[in-house]
């Protein structure tokens, strides 16, 4: 299994409200329509009093394969998904990764 990690930085003409309303909540129902998609995860920032964080938030996408992940863009949930994006998110950059995950008292 791969996933889509994606860092999302919002549009600058949009508050945290409503970055956290259209990316939280509407967003989610679009990429789970896409064809292949496994499990959707987002990581939102927490909105800063006294700093500004570089990044408002990471999304991770699970997929089988890249197969799959070509297969689900060229949807046209895939479409419905990125074109939603630009009503957010400012600048994103993403990549594919393989997951590897370490657990306390799970060393060898």
């Amino acid at each position: 299994m791969i996933k889509l990690v994606a860092v999302v930085r919002r549009k600058e003409d949009i508050g945290f409200e409503e970055f956290q309303h259209l990316w939280c909540e509407e967003h989610p129902q679009l990429v789970l329509q896409m064809p292949g998609v496994r499990r959707y995860s987002q990581n939102l920032a927490f909105e800063g009093r006294t700093r500004t964080w570089p990044l408002d938030g990471v999304a991770e996408v699970w997929f089988d394969d890249k197969r799959a992940v070509r297969e689900a863009f060229a949807s046209e949930a895939g479409a419905a998904a990125t074109e939603h994006e630009k009503t957010f998110a400012g600048e994103v950059t993403w990549f594919l990764a393989e997951e590897i995950a370490y657990e306390r008292g799970t060393e060898q």
